[in-house]
């Protein structure tokens, strides 16, 4: 079985980065680039906090879950499974850009603070979710698309992402004062107000 999936991921990687296009690099690119550190995580809740002050205390929240998915990734699944990268694995591998990460592949640290920081700013700023998530999606598949990760790799980030948000907000948002929202906070922007 695991075989059959390795296999099955390989081919989806090679199919997915066979279609290139000059503006599509571009985009990818960008999409990884900001995606690094969780930093377009981190500017997006400063801006939903400037917006609305008493959104501070989720923005402890948004930096709690972008390092616990650093700590989580970077320094104990990836040294611990050790996966090679496509491009260090496979020798017709092309890499979009100049840059070569040198940690391992799996699970991608860009997958998983994407998605942990779209959880945690869904909690935030509920009506602009559906971004988010597009956001988050993009700066996932980016890092196929420019040969860095295989798709288990992005999955895998993904999953434990949507965990370390899940993990860190209890499905909640905090208060400024550390206080919790009523149930009737989350189900929209007018509770914000």
């Amino acid at each position: 079985m695991l075989d059959f999936l390795l296999h099955a991921d390989a081919a989806l990687r090679a199919w997915l980065t066979t279609h290139h296009a000059p503006w599509l690099d571009t985009i990818m690119l960008a999409a990884s680039a900001i995606g690094q550190a969780g930093s377009v995580w981190l500017i997006l809740g400063a801006v939903a906090t400037f917006e609305q002050p008493k959104r501070g205390g989720r923005l402890w929240q948004l930096a709690l879950a972008i390092v616990l998915a650093y700590v989580l990734i970077d320094l104990i699944l990836k040294p611990g499974i050790a996966r090679a990268r496509p491009f260090e694995a496979l020798l017709d591998v092309r890499v979009v850009g100049d840059w070569r990460p040198v940690t391992y592949s799996f699970p991608s640290g860009h997958a998983c603070s994407a998605f942990a920081g779209a959880w945690v700013l869904t909690l935030m700023w509920p009506r602009v979710a559906p971004l988010l998530w597009g956001l988050a999606a993009l700066i996932a598949v980016s890092r196929i698309y420019i040969g860095v990760h295989y798709p288990i790799d992005v999955l895998g980030g993904a999953l434990l992402g949507l965990g370390v948000g899940a993990l860190v907000t209890g499905g909640r948002a905090w208060y400024i004062d550390g206080s919790l929202p009523r149930a009737s906070a989350l189900q929209g922007p007018r509770a914000e107000a």
